[in-house]
């Protein structure tokens, strides 16, 4: 079955949770009538998310996940009252295959119809579809292959790309998984991006960022890499940025040539240690570099520091499995999770630890308090697969203490499939992870979402759900904020 009939055939099931992929091509803006529960009163600001729209153009579907369009939804918080808008990032990929009803653009594992003549030296495109952030007074929507997109926070119509002064150009990238610095207010991010030719093949760096909230007088450093690396995240402390490079390779000159895609040159080398790099933000220069057994991490949970010691946890596999089903969402059945590790960098000695948290059952899109980054924080929130319902996409909310290693599942109902849930802190906390869990859950039985919010200390305590009269399509990650944006 191909690709388009795959689209058809998963719209006619019933209670299938692949039919949370299905496209979602109204955009909607206005108040939610229909809330399950009370919403807090104390719960004030707007939670953004970011995913791919729609899995096709026209009749044409895309080949992988990550090449959907696109589509930013906002919902916001005031009063006990919820509204919601979502909207299409206007890039040029959008506009172009929404005019012509087809795929126009190639992507991370979708070629344009024709052949390689079709492909060759063809960019990859940007969807805008991965990330998203409020800082520095822009709201701005991020795919790790390009540049960022400024939105009106208002109406969330797209404003252009944003170049952060001259820190970037439409041919270099950035990271989706931009962070935060509480002390400072500066966003620290980061991107690949190619360098040159040597006798080696292609050359290319690592670019990190220390970006102040006006978006001039950006500090970078640049870091020569050995290969063309697969990094999508990092871990931020209070005075440092922790890289560590996974055991994948990509051969680029399929891509290039226009005979495959870059997903289908995705290699994990069971041989080749991990490389670990520690960026001094005071400086912005590498001061120490250090290698892990062969591995794979996608993404970090919070990071902090000791008087000795870099302490920061990620999500970490052997296993290429969390790839190979983004490329048919269609036909997975069940969505693969990693396990949560610790890394501790002794900064004096260089010597590192690195053990799981053997409790921990797996899961994927870590979050925390925001307010502690770079600290100490007790709680890792992520989501994953409830026990005995190890199928389909992410099931249940999970919470370790990260000091202890308890850890609580919960799940959120039959037939319903979370993303990433995120923690935003109570008006007046009486602890350090006294909050709210935020989450869109998805339900196949209605295909319908729900935005639900949790007792962060008591997750089986759903508070409140905002039931939307539609779906919104299964999403990569979000940011939320106190601040409110209505007309």
């Amino acid at each position: 079955m191909n690709a388009e009939a795959k689209l058809i055939n998963v719209a006619q099931r019933n209670c299938d949770f692949h039919r949370g992929f299905l496209a979602l091509q109204e955009e909607r803006n206005g108040w939610a009538n229909n809330v399950r529960g009370t919403l807090p009163k104390d719960l004030t600001g707007t939670l953004f998310r970011n995913g791919p729209g729609a899995m096709n153009a026209g009749s044409e579907a895309y080949g992988h996940w990550f090449d959907g369009p696109g589509m930013i939804s906002a919902a916001t918080f005031i009063d006990g009252k919820a509204h919601f808008k979502n909207r299409y990032v206007r890039t040029p990929k959008y506009l172009q295959d929404h005019e012509e009803g087809r795929v126009s653009h190639r992507g991370f594992g979708t070629q344009i119809k024709g052949g390689w003549r079709k492909n060759i030296l063809r960019p990859l495109s940007n969807p805008a579809n991965t990330g998203v952030s409020w800082h520095g007074d822009k709201l701005c929507a991020f795919y790790e292959g390009g540049q960022p997109y400024r939105l009106n926070p208002e109406t969330l119509e797209t404003l252009g790309p944003e170049y952060y002064g001259s820190t970037l150009n439409p041919r270099t990238t950035i990271s989706a998984h931009g962070k935060i610095h509480p002390r400072t207010g500066n966003q620290i991010n980061f991107g690949i991006n190619l360098t040159g030719l040597g006798w080696r093949g292609i050359k290319c760096a690592l670019d990190v960022h220390d970006i102040p909230a006006d978006g001039h007088g950006v500090r970078s450093c640049r870091i020569p890499l050995d290969r063309f690396p697969f990094l999508h995240d990092f871990g931020l402390t209070e005075n440092y940025a922790i890289f560590v490079v996974s055991s994948i390779n990509f051969q680029l000159g399929g891509p290039l040539l226009g005979t495959t895609t870059l997903s289908e040159n995705l290699n994990y080398n069971e041989q080749q240690a991990m490389r670990g790099i520690v960026v001094d933000l005071r400086t912005m220069a590498v001061t120490r570099e250090f290698e892990l057994p062969p591995g794979i991490v996608v993404h970090f949970a919070n990071s902090f520091e000791t008087k000795d010691e870099l302490i920061t946890d990620f999500f970490q596999t052997k296993s290429t499995e969390g790839f190979a089903w983004l490329g048919d969402v269609f036909d997975v059945q069940t969505v693969a999770g990693a396990e949560l590790h610790r890394l501790r960098i002794d900064l004096k000695t260089g010597h590192t630890r690195l053990e799981a948290f053997d409790h921990a059952p797996t899961g994927e899109f870590p979050a925390w308090n925001t307010n502690r980054t770079g600290l100490s924080s007790e709680h890792c929130f992520y989501v994953g697969h409830a026990p005995g319902r190890e199928h389909g996409f992410f099931n249940s909310f999970v919470t370790l203490n990260t000091r202890t290693g308890a850890c609580t599942h919960t799940d959120v109902g039959e037939n319903r499939y979370t993303s990433e849930a995120l923690f935003t802190p109570k008006a007046r906390p009486k602890t350090q992870d006294d909050g709210y869990l935020l989450a869109v859950v998805y339900d196949a039985s209605t295909h319908r979402s729900e935005i639900q919010i949790r007792d962060a200390q008591n997750p089986e305590e759903e508070i409140a759900a905002v039931l939307l009269d539609h779906h919104i399509p299964f999403g990569f990650h979000g940011h939320f904020t106190g601040d409110t944006f209505l007309q």
